[in-house]
């Protein structure tokens, strides 16, 4: 019995914990890398972003959550709004994001803060 009782409460556990690291690398303004370990991002920092939510996710480390957000590009960047996809950015076949991506992210940002007030 104390052992149903412990393995409920480490399922119920990582359930929470799963639940809890899904929703928050989407709320309130996010931006979120999904990348792999093997593609260079020099041409790409989350830094300038720092004063939102920023998160990186690796294919080899979070697989469900690629999948869960279809990523079929790396790197793709996506902004959320509140857990709402505004834009995703994508690199395609070359594995390098655009030129504009931080503009473009930049724009999408102050239309976001603009609507807040």
């Amino acid at each position: 019995m104390k052992y149903l009782k412990n393995k409920i409460c480490v399922v119920f556990a990582l359930f929470v914990s799963t639940v809890t690291v899904s929703q928050s690398y989407k709320d309130d303004i996010s931006i979120v890398l999904y990348t792999a370990e093997f593609i260079k991002n020099d041409d790409f920092s989350l830094k300038p972003f720092k004063e939102h939510n920023t998160n990186t996710f690796y294919l080899s480390k979070d697989k469900k959550i690629h999948a869960k957000e279809k990523i079929i590009y790396l790197p793709t960047i996506c902004l959320y709004n509140n857990g709402e996809l505004i834009e995703k950015i994508e690199a395609g076949i070359s594995m390098k994001l655009p030129e504009s991506t931080t503009q473009r992210l930049n724009e999408q940002i102050d239309i976001l803060l603009q609507n807040k007030f």
